[in-house]
């Protein structure tokens, strides 16, 4: 992400909401639930690298982790992990790269294709892992300690609802 100083949250709604005004001559509507979803998206990835830095781990190199982690095996191949992360090739090798040279991942020459490498994490990564999840759970769970329970239920059913029109949508274009 740029590291330039990003424009705070209502800033940046008031500038759309001009534009939006000026174009069509109404209120922004929905598009303030979108813009709220985009900034919460990069303070939550913001929050979650701040959380990492101190494990010295980048939140897609935390993410990778965890991929491999639930393969089956523990042992994932880095095309498939461009999918799931939707990091560009170059970048999933920069990502394997560093946690390979820190030991937390090893490459391993695919059983069924002596051409393809695969990345499976080390004991080390497993380690990490272990140490890393509790502490991040703690801080994810002091986020949303702002809702109380039946908040927090309806928050994450509405989100899904969300989540399945857009890719319902997003499928059908």
């Amino acid at each position: 992400m740029n590291k330039s100083k990003r424009l705070n949250y209502a800033e940046t709604r008031d500038r759309i909401e001009r534009s939006h005004s000026l174009v069509t001559g109404g209120p922004l509507g929905t598009i303030q639930i979108n813009l709220l979803i985009k900034y919460n998206g990069w303070l939550l990835h913001e929050f979650l690298g701040k959380t990492l830095q101190e494990f010295n781990l980048s939140t897609a190199g935390y993410i990778t982790m965890h991929l491999i982690n639930s393969a089956p095996d523990q042992i994932a191949n880095p095309s498939d992990l461009t999918v799931c992360t939707g990091e560009t090739r170059a970048n999933m090798t920069r990502i394997s790269d560093e946690l390979v040279e820190r030991g937390l991942l090893r490459r391993v020459t695919n059983e069924h294709d002596r051409r393809r490498v695969d990345l499976s994490l080390t004991d080390e990564g497993n380690a990490l892992l272990k140490q890393v999840v509790p502490h991040a759970r703690a801080r994810g769970k002091a986020i949303y300690g702002v809702f109380d329970d039946e908040e927090l239920a309806m928050f994450e059913k509405l989100l899904l609802k969300l989540l399945h029109s857009l890719e319902l949508r997003v499928a059908g274009q």
